[in-house]
């Protein structure tokens, strides 16, 4: 994380344009800037990046695609839709695409949840890895490598307004949102004092906790267990 050798934090600073910046962690601060153009090399500056040849500065246009700034290269803050920038400790991109469009980040891996934030995925879209075999949905969690042989392509899918999930072999047509461990138990209609498992795709069971929140998706399997220490 990059460090900061003033007291006062850049984004505490009153000027007149904003723009937001972040590292791999992709936890954005506001900056403020006196002066329409900046180059790449005051933004890193701001944001604290010390040594500067040491990171990498990003920029999403408002096309959607993100491309690497020299640290003279100049940017107008003027234009609307260039405000996300990212500074991140590294010495190379990797290039992938999202519906064609090109894009580039700075480390060989990215998490399924920051990868959705770069390629500007909608609730009502589903983020797909193009493969030989097909498509294949990327999870929230996943670590997705961009470090290999051909350029990495990616896709933003329609989702349809319903999914199909199974308990213990059953099908349930269900709603596709968001949906709390109560509220799948009780759709479910699990015994009292059981709890909820969803199994994985590799085949473990993970419970779920009360309250969790799970993004329900096709073909998604659950069943229940008695906790341990207590008869069914």
């Amino acid at each position: 994380m990059p460090s900061f050798d003033n007291d006062v934090l850049p984004s505490e600073t009153a000027g007149k344009f904003a723009i937001e910046v972040a590292d791999e962690t992709f936890q954005f601060r506001t900056l403020s800037f006196h002066d329409p153009e900046v180059t790449a090399a005051q933004i890193a500056e701001c944001f604290g990046a010390h040594p500067l040849s040491q990171f990498r500065i990003l920029q999403q246009l408002t096309t959607g695609e993100v491309e690497t700034k020299r640290p003279t290269e100049t940017t107008d803050l003027r234009e609307r839709g260039r405000e996300r920038f990212f500074v991140v400790r590294s010495d190379r991109d990797f290039a992938f695409t999202v519906d064609g469009l090109s894009l580039a980040w700075p480390l060989a891996t990215i998490v399924g949840e920051h990868m959705r934030i770069l390629a500007r995925a909608k609730e009502s879209e589903d983020l797909v890895r193009v493969t030989p075999h097909g498509f294949e949905p990327v999870e929230a969690e996943d670590i997705l490598s961009l470090a290999g042989s051909e350029v990495e392509e990616f896709r933003l899918v329609p989702l349809p307004q319903t999914v199909t999930v199974f308990y213990r072999e059953q099908p349930f047509e269900l709603e596709r949102r968001r949906w709390t461990t109560e509220e799948l138990m009780q759709r479910f209609a699990v015994p009292a004092g059981y709890k909820l498992d969803r199994i994985k795709a590799d085949g473990e069971f993970k419970e779920l906790k009360p309250g969790q929140q799970i993004k329900l998706r096709d073909g998604m399997e659950f069943t229940s267990h008695v906790p341990a220490g207590q008869s069914s």
